[in-house]
């Protein structure tokens, strides 16, 4: 029975330490970038929760999620994902090299992103995520045109209709 403990042990020693952190990122406002990073030891996993605010009601928000790859050696993500306010479930991302939202309300987010140290010695990730208004939609010109043009023809059919009348 000491043997088992005994291995379960060693294999857990051998699997590295686990972490899990919450940073606040604060308010994030239209066009603001927010930097984002933390260090691990060789061996170590790690699920990391960003969180920050979108607070400008009546906006709607996109952005990306972007990597300081001179930094990526000794890190392998594994995934991302995004929660909290207007969205329904998760964002979940398990490609995170590049990561984009859109369409967010003003509300509280949660960004986690996890992973594990492979690199010998001190490695560390750092992160940028940037928040960015989405424009309304525009009409194309095509689109006005033909407003205009389904305009003047009832115009032309109203006036016919009144020339005929007299």
């Amino acid at each position: 029975m000491k043997l088992k403990a005994l291995v379960a042990a060693v294999a857990l020693a051998a699997s590295g330490a686990s972490m899990a952190e919450t940073f606040n990122l604060g308010t994030l406002s239209t066009e603001q970038t927010k930097t984002f990073h933390n260090e691990f030891l060789w061996g170590q996993t790690f699920s990391d929760v960003f969180t920050f605010t979108l607070a400008d009601n009546g906006r709607s928000y996109g952005g990306s999620l972007t990597w300081d790859l001179t930094n990526w050696g000794g890190i392998a993500l594994t995934s991302l994902s995004l929660t909290g306010g207007s969205i329904v479930g998760s964002l979940f991302d398990s490609s995170p090299e590049t990561f984009s939202f859109s369409n967010l309300l003003a509300g509280t987010y949660s960004l986690t992103v996890n992973g594990k140290a492979t690199g010998l010695g001190a490695v560390g990730y750092i992160g940028t995520i940037r928040a960015e208004a989405v424009a309304a939609p525009v009409p194309e010109p095509e689109t006005i045109a033909m407003m205009a043009l389904g305009l003047g023809v009832m115009g032309f059919v109203a006036r016919r209709r009144k020339q005929l009348g007299k």
